[in-house]
């Protein structure tokens, strides 16, 4: 599935590209991994800051990845103008190719940011029930991937584990200094967190993406009870 849109300054791709995101210039000047991410970042939070855009993006998050449909929720979601100021700024063409999966993992820590940044991290979530898969998603849960669900549950103990570092990760910058140091303090809740003989991807984008959706989630849980 591919869709595009293009405005003067810019274009946005979603398909199926191991890139994630790159601005107009030459082959040879290609953006860092560092760039990408953080212009995905700067994008998604553009993004979350609209109320307008809260419905299409609960609706979204709520939707089985890699099922049909969701890449055309996550197109409902996203909106160019976001990508057009960036654009503006940097006086750039800026083309970004976004899997909906890659859009999906930089909402969590966006709209983490966004309600729980200047509160600050519950102080325990270990007393907060486990969480339903059933309840996060319309759509048949048997239906999510393996690799999927041993992230969320690897997400949910980290930041069960430990808190306050995985709040410091998700509101540092990404490739930030300050995000490495998080990072390296959440690592007896990684150690602890992963089980025998299970495979978690433990890469900068994988850990943001999957305690960011247990933080966010968490948080909410504990706020309602």
């Amino acid at each position: 599935m591919q869709a595009r849109t293009a405005l003067p300054y810019l274009a946005l791709i979603f398909a199926l590209s191991p890139v994630t995101a790159a601005m107009a210039r030459p082959a040879s000047d290609e953006p860092s991994t560092a760039e990408k991410l953080r212009l995905v970042a700067e994008f998604t939070d553009c993004v979350t800051a609209q109320k307008s855009r809260q419905p299409a993006i609960q609706a979204f998050l709520r939707t089985i990845p890699d099922r049909p449909g969701f890449g055309e929720a996550g197109l409902k979601a996203a909106d160019l103008s976001c990508l057009n100021r960036a654009a503006v700024r940097m006086h750039s063409k800026i083309e970004m190719r976004l899997q909906p999966e890659s859009f999906r993992n930089a909402l969590f820590p966006s709209l983490y940011r966004r309600e729980f940044g200047k509160a600050g991290p519950v102080a325990d979530f270990k007393t907060v029930p486990p969480l339903r898969l059933s309840e996060e998603f319309d759509g048949d849960t048997a239906e999510l991937p393996g690799d999927f669900i041993a992230g969320r549950l690897f997400g949910d103990c980290v930041a069960r584990e430990d808190a306050a570092d995985a709040h410091a990760m998700l509101l540092a910058q990404p490739t930030s200094p300050e995000e490495s140091a998080a990072i390296d303090r959440l690592k007896p809740a990684f150690t602890a967190c992963i089980k025998q003989d299970q495979t978690v991807s433990i890469t900068r984008a994988a850990v943001r993406a999957t305690v960011g959706e247990a933080m966010l989630k968490l948080s909410r849980a504990a706020r309602a009870g």
